[in-house]
């Protein structure tokens, strides 16, 4: 794979270029992919890490896989991938995502190892400067693919970072993703939701004891991943038409999945939930697990061999609240110590802080940390007033459904608006505030009639302050066709050579 390594040093570019991407996921790579076939090819996209993939590259802990089938976690563009099985896991997405780099010609517009500290909006001249790893790069526009799994979360806990063993969260796995520091070992696992359940089936054969801290338990669903024969991936390599089919299948599907509000659906989910739940042998620990919070409250988890693990002798679950972390155990609130000697903290990231991981100061000093202070939001979701030139993918409000398909539609949206300012000699294009209110208070209502959001215990979807950050209250169809309003009266647009 070519991609441009970083200089050692700062080293400033002068260079002022028509687009910046910041970060080399499946959203900087979709976006560059789709600028490039508009004809914007003075692209440069700016990529903290060694290599390709984004949340994918950045994780290695093992059982990493997607929750999405891969018929759908991929481009609509790139359907040719000859995936291994229903859900790819870790190397085949990091595979995807730089195959989809080099075929489409936009690999040698990515600088790795470039991680953005700052971006400033500069008035006068009328675009971005950012500050790098790799020294300063600038930008007429930016497009901030950041996503929302950047910044991992660790518990603040008493006394855990005098933990004497090995201490790691799973977004800090050693890059070759090896367990034989676990071997034989009592491990102790913090979080029982997205990571846990992947991680918890993959190392429970390698440990000596395994210790699992859950908080709330939450809804399991049976995850039917079928490794393709040789013969299944030659009719899909020979036969199109079989993925698109697939395809439509898993769009329909997930489009359904999302309505909470559905009576019928959720009724059935529940069902398929229980049942996968009676995969525990003991009727206690079953009941322990029993969720407690109603579908969608939370992430929805996909799992055939989470409650499995459970059966195993040597496989704990622990439901006390942790009080506090000892050099050697784990301690809860009823005094119990568990003696551990490593422990893994399966505890997600910061999914609510999303673009400001980076300094970003817009139109008249605006910090982008002081407007988001009470909660991110944006207009759809991919910009903000007082940001000129920027825009986010996968920003506030916009998760839901499969992540790539979600990218696509936003790239294509961010797109149009570049090509736009660039086509029409434009110095700016800001989102006006009353379109953002506006936008908002419709979001903030229709946000409201998802009761599943609504009920205490439901932190996930959260800022600090409360607010709902992640999640869209749209189905993937209805925010598709919401990306393809022409809404250009929204914008205000400052001609070349004016003064924002």
């Amino acid at each position: 794979m070519t991609t441009v390594q970083a200089p050692e040093g700062a080293a400033t570019e002068e260079k002022i270029h028509d687009v910046v991407v910041i970060g080399a996921g499946p959203g900087g790579v979709c976006a560059a992919i789709l600028l490039e076939r508009r004809g914007i090819r003075d692209v440069v996209v700016l990529e903290r890490s060694a290599g390709i993939g984004g949340t994918w590259f950045n994780n290695r802990y093992p059982g990493l896989a997607c929750d999405v089938p891969s018929n759908l976690y991929s481009y609509s563009f790139f359907q040719d991938y000859d995936w291994t099985r229903t859900f790819a896991r870790r190397d085949e997405m990091c595979a995807y995502v730089e195959e989809a780099a080099r075929r489409f010609g936009v690999a040698e517009r990515i600088v790795v190892n470039a991680g953005v500290e700052s971006a400033r909006w500069d008035d006068g001249a009328a675009h971005w400067v950012l500050t790098t790893a790799a020294g300063t790069f600038r930008g007429r526009t930016v497009i901030g693919a950041v996503g929302m799994f950047t910044e991992p979360t660790r518990p603040d806990i008493p006394g855990l970072d005098t933990f004497a063993g090995p201490l790691l969260h799973t977004a800090e796995w050693p890059e070759d993703a090896a367990t034989s520091f676990l071997a034989g070992r009592s491990v102790g696992v913090i979080g029982a939701a997205a990571s846990a359940i992947q991680l918890v089936p993959a190392i429970a054969p390698v440990v000596g004891e395994l210790t699992v801290f859950h908080r709330t338990p939450q809804w399991v669903f049976p995850k039917d991943d079928q490794v393709f024969d040789e013969g299944e991936r030659a009719s899909r390599r020979a036969d199109p038409s079989i993925v698109a089919a697939l395809r439509r299948e898993s769009i329909d599907f997930v489009d359904r999945l999302g309505d909470f509000n559905n009576v019928e659906l959720m009724a059935d989910l529940r069902a398929r939930g229980l049942e996968n739940l009676e995969a525990l042998d003991d009727p206690a620990l079953r009941e322990v697990m029993r969720p407690v919070l109603p579908i969608g409250a939370q992430r929805t988890l996909l799992s055939s061999e989470y409650y499995p693990t459970f059966n195993h002798s040597h496989v704990h679950l622990v439901t006390d609240p942790v009080a506090e972390i000892r050099p050697d155990a784990v301690v809860t609130k009823t005094g119990d110590a568990h003696r551990l000697d490593v422990l893994l903290l399966a505890t997600g990231y910061a999914a609510h802080r999303f673009l400001s991981v980076v300094d970003v100061v817009g139109r008249d000093g605006t910090s982008l940390t002081e407007v988001w202070r009470d909660g991110a939001y944006g207009y759809k979701g991919m910009t903000l007033d007082r940001f000129p030139n920027l825009f986010m993918l996968y920003g506030p409000n916009t998760n839901g459904g499969s992540i790539i398909d979600k990218l696509e539609v936003q790239s294509r949206y961010v797109v149009d608006k570049i090509a736009h300012l660039l086509d029409n000699g434009l110095a700016s294009l800001e989102v006006r505030g009353a379109a953002v209110e506006t936008y908002n208070k419709q979001l903030s209502i229709d946000l409201e009639r998802i009761e599943a959001w609504r009920v205490e215990g439901s932190r996930y979807f959260r800022a600090p302050s409360g607010r709902i950050v992640t999640q869209c209250p749209y189905s993937p169809a209805e925010y598709d066709l919401l990306t393809r309003v022409d809404d250009l009266a929204d914008y205000v647009e400052t001609p070349g050579g004016a003064t924002v």
